[in-house]
C-alpha cells in the first residue's frame, strides 16, 4: 500500500477502499506519527464532519511568535499569528473527494503535505475542529520521550 510520499501512499489506500466502499463514505486519514490522539477529539471531528457534511481537520491556534528567515538565518520580519492555524490529522472527507483532489495535485505537480491541502486546491470547504497541543507529530528522537509523558497521563 504504501508509496514514494505519503500523498502517494493516501492514494494507494483510497484506491483500495473503493473496491468495497462507496465513493460517498467518510475516510480518515490520520499519521502513525501522531499517537496522541485523544477519543474526544475523534468523536469531535467525525461529529462536525457528519453535521456539516463537509471535510474537516483537526487543528490548534498557533501559540508561538513567528518570524520569517532568510537564506542566512537572518529575521526577515515577523508573521502574524491571526488566522493561523497548525494542522494536524486525522483529517476527514469523502474517499471519492479526496482521491480526485490527490489526483489533481499530482497531475498538476501541486505539492501538498496533507489531505485538506489537497482539498483546498479544487475548492472543498475544510472545516476546523479544534484539536489538543497533545496531539504532538513525533519527527525528532526527543519527540518521543514527550509522546511517552503524553500517554502516560492519558491513561
Amino acid at each position: 500500500m504504501g508509496g514514494v510520499e505519503r500523498v502517494h501512499s493516501v492514494l494507494n489506500a483510497l484506491n483500495h477502499l473503493l473496491t468495497f466502499a462507496d465513493e460517498n463514505d467518510w475516510v480518515l486519514v490520520h499519521d502513525a506519527a501522531r499517537p496522541c490522539v485523544t477519543i474526544e477529539c475523534l468523536n469531535a471531528l467525525v461529529a462536525n464532519a457528519i453535521e456539516s457534511n463537509e471535510s474537516a481537520i483537526l487543528a490548534i491556534p498557533v501559540r508561538d511568535t513567528l518570524k520569517q528567515v532568510e537564506v542566512n538565518n537572518h529575521i526577515n520580519k515577523t508573521v502574524s499569528r491571526d488566522f493561523l492555524w497548525q494542522a494536524q490529522t486525522p483529517q476527514i472527507t469523502k474517499i471519492g473527494k479526496l482521491k480526485k483532489a490527490i489526483e489533481y495535485a499530482l497531475e498538476n505537480n501541486i505539492a501538498i503535505t496533507d489531505e485538506a491541502s489537497a482539498l483546498e486546491y479544487m475548492g472543498e470547504t475544510v472545516q476546523v475542529v479544534m484539536g489538543r497541543s497533545d496531539n504532538i507529530k513525533i519527527t525528532y528522537p526527543d519527540d518521543l520521550e514527550l509522546a511517552r509523558l503524553i500517554l502516560q497521563s492519558q491513561s
